[in-house]
C-alpha cells in the first residue's frame, strides 16, 4: 500500500473516459486537486464517499466522513487511511465513430431482391451521471488504470449494430421504400437511430450529443442487380408491353445465334412472346409481320428465318410458290421466280 500525501491525474490527451488512481492510502494532511474537465469520487469500502469537481481539497474528516470513526479507534490524526480515487473525464467527446460490422440482409420491398445494406458514421456523447456510470461499468471496462473512449465504443458497439439494422430495415419495409430512395429519408432514419441509441446509453450515465449517419450502402454487385433492374423497368415503360417483349425477343435471339444457333434458346424466346402462328396452306411458314419470328410448322418451335431444317424435330423448312412452284425460302416476300406475293 502506498501513501500519498498529493493525489493528482494530469492527463495528456482526452481520449481517457475514466483514470484509477494508484494511491491506496491518504491521511488528513493529504491533497486532492482536480482539475478542469476533471470529476474526482472518492470511495472506501465500495461506498462512494464523495464526489467532488474542479478545485483543491484537503482530505480531512469533512471530506471523508468515515475517517471519524477511524481516528477515535487509532488515536491518530495522521494514520493512513484506506481508498480508492478515481478520475472521471467530464468533457464532450464528438468524434466516436460507429459503423455495422456485418451487412443488413434486406429484401428490397420495391425491386425484391436480396440486399446486404451497410452503414456508419459519427456520435457525440458527454457523461452525466457518474456515480452511475463508475457502479455499473468500471468493474466490467477497467483493466489496470484506464478505461478509453475506444474501449468504450467496442463495448457499445453490439447496441449500436443492433439498433441500426432495426431502423433500417423497419423503416424500408413499413414505408415500402427501396434502397435508392433512402438518401431522402435519410434524416428521418438519423432521428430514430439517434432515439434508439439515446435510450441505451442513457442507461449507463451517457447523454448523446449529436449522432450522424455518413453512409447508407451495398456492395457493388448487389448495385449493379437493382441498376439492371431499373433499366429493364425504364424501357418497358417508355417501349410498352408488346414492343419491350418484341425487343427483347430480338436479344434472346441474337445471344442464341451465337451460341450455334441452339434449339433451347429460340424455344425460350417463343415461350416469352405472344408471336402468331401463321403457317401457310403449303405447309411452309408465314412470317409474323410484326416481328418477323419463325415457327416451325410441325411442332411449332421458334427457328431462324435462314434455317433449311427444324433444329428441334427436323422437318425440311422449304417454302413452294403456290404459282409456279418455285422453291423459296421462309425470309421471302415474293416469289423470285414469278413475282407472285408469299404473305397472302
Amino acid at each position: 500500500m502506498s501513501l500519498y500525501n498529493l493525489v493528482q491525474f494530469e492527463s495528456t490527451g482526452n481520449d481517457w473516459i475514466i483514470y484509477k488512481h494508484p494511491a491506496t492510502e491518504v491521511n488528513t494532511k493529504s491533497k486532492l486537486i482536480v482539475t478542469t474537465g476533471q470529476i474526482a469520487i472518492l470511495v472506501h469500502n465500495g461506498k462512494i464517499e464523495s464526489i467532488k469537481g474542479e478545485g483543491s481539497y484537503t482530505l480531512d474528516t469533512e471530506l471523508l466522513p468515515f475517517v471519524k470513526s477511524i481516528i477515535k479507534t487509532v488515536y491518530g490524526r495522521n494514520n493512513p487511511y484506506p481508498i480508492e480515487i478515481y478520475y472521471l473525464n467530464k468533457r464532450v467527446k464528438l468524434d466516436l465513430l460507429w459503423g455495422t460490422s456485418d451487412p443488413i440482409n434486406i429484401l428490397d420491398p420495391v425491386y425484391k431482391i436480396q440486399l446486404r445494406i451497410r452503414a456508419r458514421g459519427q456520435i457525440g456523447i458527454k457523461l452525466s451521471d457518474y456515480q452511475y456510470f463508475l457502479q455499473t461499468l468500471v468493474g466490467t471496462l477497467i483493466k489496470g488504470s484506464y478505461v478509453t473512449f475506444s474501449v468504450l465504443q467496442d463495448y457499445f458497439r453490439g447496441a449500436i449494430n443492433q439498433r441500426i439494422k432495426k431502423v433500417i430495415s423497419t423503416y424500408m419495409i413499413n414505408n415500402q421504400i427501396t434502397y435508392f430512395e433512402i438518401d431522402a429519408h435519410l434524416d428521418e432514419i438519423q432521428k430514430l437511430f439517434q432515439d434508439a441509441i439515446t435510450e441505451e446509453l442513457e442507461k449507463f450515465g451517457f447523454d448523446v450529443l449529436n449522432l450522424s449517419i455518413e453512409s447508407i450502402n451495398v456492395p457493388d454487385e448487389d448495385l449493379e442487380k437493382l441498376n439492371d433492374i431499373l433499366h429493364k423497368k425504364a424501357e418497358y415503360e417508355q417501349l410498352g408491353d408488346s414492343a419491350y417483349r418484341t425487343t427483347r425477343g430480338y436479344d434472346v435471339l441474337e445471344e442464341g445465334a451465337k451460341n450455334n444457333n441452339s434449339a433451347g434458346a429460340f424455344v425460350g424466346v417463343g415461350l416469352g412472346l405472344d408471336v402468331a402462328k401463321n403457317i401457310s396452306a403449303g405447309g411452309g411458314i408465314i412470317p409474323n409481320r410484326q416481328s418477323d419470328i419463325y415457327r416451325c410448322p410441325s411442332c411449332g418451335s421458334v427457328i431462324s428465318k435462314d434455317a433449311k431444317f427444324c433444329p428441334e424435330c427436323g422437318k425440311k423448312i422449304i417454302l413452294t410458290c403456290p404459282k409456279c412452284h418455285n422453291a423459296v425460302n421462309p425470309g421471302q416476300k415474293f416469289c423470285p421466280e414469278c413475282g407472285e406475293p408469299l404473305n397472302k
